[in-house]
């Protein structure tokens, strides 16, 4: 609405006559056409529309619009508001997502969601929506990414589908294309997650569970194999797959997205064609046996390593919170151990110990002397022999007091082994 015209003598109210003429109501004053036109020259750059008032309808509008599914009608009701309030966030955001689905497989639109995303989160954090509202909308801004990208994806994989049952070298391009889309709405997945990620509530880890069991999806058919023919003849049928040294990066998103899902779905891929091709097997058309039987025992081996790493947390924070006790147990051991070696040493130094040594070296030189005597050296061998008889005879009694002794010395060692088994038993055990 353009400003008024006012009287250059009193300010009063001009009411236009005839011939362009006008006349103040005020004072009487008339004033030219020239006079009027030069009048309407100057206030001419601030002459605006003032549609404020109708922002509030065209909301309503926007979002019937949007429910209709007529987004093209919709986008245009919400950058009408932004036009008029450009710090209406959820106008911004309605703005972007009714863009964004309007994506065709020639244009997508999917920057404009984002685009509206994040300037509506920039607008809320310097706002006064509370900390719970602004988590719901969160919520909402991750859905909204979660559909959209989702309705792409199955969009190019449906367009592919409907190619005639043999797929055709002319196909080529599309069949790349929607591989890689999967690979694609898998990372934009995980933009949508990062929104709701780090928050506890019901509704966010929920939503986040729903997510990537798609982004499990996604990769399965990322790494499955598309079969084409370059004719009619089935001799010519060729696979589309990658090799699956390019699979492994896929592979350990989808196991490390499977660990999560399982903490609320414990038997999630599980099941036959609930886990990706890891193969990159040319012409096998169809190998779900070896692929379950594949991941099967993988699975056992990755459950196990996941059993002993959560032990091994839970037995770290346990002894974070008990680190008193735990020192004191390590001490203990210390202790414990410098003990036995103490008495080990007396096990090794025992006085018999180094009698025994002497006479089972005396015992071997007599043997020795008696083998080197001649076939006619009896009574020299007699007496050698006596002397090797008696020499085991004494060495019988000092080994038996010497096995006497180191007995004393293991029965101080054993209680002292034992504790020290029972304290590494209590470090390591279970919590």
């Amino acid at each position: 609405m353009m400003a008024a015209l006012t009287c250059d003598i009193c300010g009063g109210k001009l009411v236009m006559g005839t011939g362009g003429i006008a006349v103040c109501d005020s004072c009487g004053v008339e004033h030219s056409k020239d006079r009027m036109q030069e009048k309407v020259q100057e206030i001419k750059g601030t002459v605006r529309v003032d549609n404020s008032h109708m922002t509030e309808s065209w909301m309503k509008m926007g979002h019937a619009a949007a429910s209709a599914g007529n987004h093209k009608e919709a986008y245009d009701y919400f950058t009408k508001v932004v036009e008029i309030d450009p710090r209406n966030w959820r106008a911004i955001y309605e703005k972007g997502k009714a863009g964004a689905w309007q994506s065709t497989l020639g244009n997508l639109r999917m920057p404009e969601i984002y685009q509206g995303v994040k300037l509506a989160l920039e607008i809320i954090a310097s706002s006064n929506l509370s900390q719970e509202d602004t988590l719901e909308v969160k919520n909402e801004f991750a859905v909204a990414l979660f559909n959209i990208n989702n309705a792409i994806t199955d969009l190019m994989d449906q367009n592919l589908r409907d190619i005639d049952g043999l797929y055709f070298d002319s196909h080529w391009d599309q069949m790349w294309q929607t591989r890689q889309r999967y690979v694609t709405n898998v990372e934009q997945l995980e933009d949508a997650i990062s929104l709701i990620s780090d928050s506890n509530d019901d509704l966010s880890k929920s939503n986040v569970i729903e997510f990537k069991k798609r982004m499990c999806s996604d990769l399965i058919s990322a790494c499955a194999f598309i079969h084409y023919w370059t004719s009619y003849s089935k001799e010519d049928m060729h696979s589309l797959v990658y090799k699956a040294s390019e699979k492994q990066k896929h592979l350990d998103k989808f196991w490390n997205l499977v660990d999560d899902i399982r903490k609320v779905e414990p038997n999630y891929a599980t099941t036959k064609h609930s886990q990706p091709d890891p193969f990159d097997d040319y012409y096998i058309y169809n190998h779900s046996d070896k692929v379950f039987e594949y991941w099967s025992k993988k699975d056992s081996e990755r459950r196990e390593k996941i059993k002993q790493k959560e032990q091994e947390r839970r037995l770290m924070e346990y002894w974070k919170e008990h680190a008193e006790e735990k020192a004191s147990l390590e001490a203990e051991i210390q202790n414990l151990s410098r003990q036995i070696s103490e008495l080990n040493t007396e096990v090794s130094n025992v006085p018999e110990r180094v009698e025994k040594t002497n006479m089972e070296d005396k015992i071997r030189k007599l043997e020795a002397e008696k083998r080197a005597l001649g076939l006619f050296k009896g009574k020299e061998k007699k007496d050698l022999q006596d002397q090797i008889d008696v020499t085991n005879s004494e060495l019988s009694l000092v080994t038996g007091r010497m096995n006497a002794a180191v007995e004393m010395i293991n029965k101080k060692i054993a209680p002292l082994t034992k504790r020290q088994n029972e304290i590494k038993a209590e470090l390591t055990k279970s919590r």
